[in-house]
């Protein structure tokens, strides 16, 4: 009787894996989970930056209705709210104020 395990029997002896050692599977695995952890990073990074330049937008666009309204008045009707020609792009920029960048997802400056 010979003892010796032929390779078939030895094969249905042995845990099934890939042909891949335990450690290079574990690295995959934690690669893999590193890849997820950076694109979900990446995807929330870029529609915050989408949603501040959608602000960005839309207060340039109220400033430009405001100074366009403010030009439609009279310099008699301006001068009753206190203000004239010059001061009709200041008084935009007063009233419609463009949104800060400072303090974007709660990070402060070191």
């Amino acid at each position: 009787m010979n003892s010796r395990i032929t390779p078939a029997e030895a094969a249905l002896l042995m845990p099934f894996t890939s042909g891949e050692p335990l450690e290079a599977q574990r690295i995959r695995a934690i690669v893999a989970e590193a890849r997820r952890a950076r694109d979900a990073a990446l995807a929330a990074r870029l529609r915050a930056g989408f949603r501040g330049l959608r602000a960005l937008m839309t207060a340039l666009r109220q400033r430009r209705e405001t100074i366009a309204q403010l030009r439609a008045l009279s310099d008699r009707e301006l001068a009753d709210i206190g203000l004239n020609r010059a001061g009709i792009a200041g008084a935009a920029a007063a009233a419609t104020p463009l949104p800060a960048n400072d303090a974007q997802d709660g990070r402060r400056a070191a």
